[in-house]
């Protein structure tokens, strides 16, 4: 599955709506009319569509914008502009619309298109305009440390941080269901998104390119009370070259020809090798997420599926511990409740914002 990560900017929200006949209207995130507020918003909209455009519906954020130093400001800024029936020529705060979503495009509903269909008809609809009108930051990536860096520089432009979205599988806009396929990552996120969870390979896969002659990914898997190893993510993050080669060294002498018994996963999961329950590694995750495929809490969370980590990262190896020892699925199963509450705040934060 592919991932899109956007710059989660801060400012307001908007749904700006553009009619066949050419008037605009522009709706907060609670569908309250903010035209009078943003009569430059209504300006820039008619300039940066295409002229083939004839009409349309923008998921954005509207941002406070310093064109002197071409710099992003922070919301408080934005929040000193009046209210409603704002006169052009009297407006103290630019604005600059970043453009993350198209809804209805010439007379067609766009809801049920994946992201990836609704973002190209998006940037083939609109010209961007420095200071004015940009598309959300963006890049598509499955590498936690890729991912970090981008996060440091959405941080470092006055952005709050990313939001990660999925591109191409359950991507359809359902309003009502954004905190399940969106995932906000402040700043601070990564480093303290709960506990690291204590995690046991039981496989691996073959290094390809740089990776040639040592494993390059690895399967990992909980304990479970009933004395299982439940698959949980496949991970071949956070590991420098040298490390790449100890792990690799060290897990080669416990190869076995076949999977324990005991060994929880799913049928499309096929490693190049498998390993006798040895080491335990602690990891932490940007999230964790409902998984038809891993096996590690299977049935307490969901009938008939398990839970996986998205985007784990290899932090270090426990050599105090034993895998009998490795975070248990019942552990699993409470961060990701404690997980969904938090995403539960994060979606009013979010419908704050």
């Amino acid at each position: 599955m592919e991932f899109t990560c956007e710059y989660k900017y801060d400012g307001e929200r908007a749904q700006i709506h553009y009619m066949e006949d050419g008037s605009v209207e522009i709706y907060s995130r609670n569908a309250e009319r903010n035209t009078g507020k943003f009569p430059d918003v209504v300006v820039a909209v008619n300039r940066v569509k295409k002229l083939s455009v004839s009409s349309f519906v923008l998921d954005c954020e509207l941002v406070a914008y310093d064109h002197e130093k071409k710099k992003i400001l922070p919301f408080q800024v934005l929040s000193t502009r009046a209210r409603k029936n704002v006169v052009m020529s009297d407006i103290k705060v630019d604005v600059c619309i970043f453009a993350f979503d198209i809804l209805y495009l010439d007379g067609k509903p766009l809801l049920q298109e994946q992201l990836n269909v609704r973002r190209k008809l998006l940037y083939d609809s609109f010209v961007e305009a420095p200071g004015s009108f940009h598309f959300a930051t963006a890049i598509t990536s499955n590498d936690l440390e890729e991912i970090q860096k981008f996060l440091e520089a959405a941080v470092n432009a006055c952005c709050e941080g990313l939001i990660i979205k999925t591109l191409d599988k359950e991507a359809t806009y359902e309003p009502s269901k954004r905190s399940h396929n969106w995932l906000k990552l402040k700043k601070d996120y990564m480093d303290s998104i709960g506990d690291s969870l204590d995690l046991v390979p039981i496989a691996a896969f073959h290094g390809r390119g740089k990776r040639a002659g040592v494993y390059g990914a690895f399967l990992l898997a909980c304990y479970d009370s009933n004395k299982e190893y439940q698959s949980i993510c496949k991970i071949g993050t956070g590991f420098s070259e040298v490390m790449l080669e100890e792990r690799s060294t060290s897990l080669r002498s416990k190869v076995i020809p076949n999977p324990k018994s005991y060994y929880r996963y799913g049928d499309t999961i096929t490693p190049d090798v498998w390993f006798e329950p040895s080491e335990v590694w602690e990891v932490k995750a940007a999230d964790l997420t409902i998984s038809p495929v891993h096996r590690a809490a299977f049935g307490r969370v969901e009938p008939e599926k398990g839970i996986s980590l998205r985007f784990p990262r290899l932090v270090r190896i426990r050599e105090d511990k034993v895998p009998e020892q490795a975070s248990s699925s019942e552990l699993v199963a409470e961060m990701f409740h404690a997980q969904s509450n938090n995403h539960r705040n994060n979606q009013d934060e979010m419908e704050d914002d």
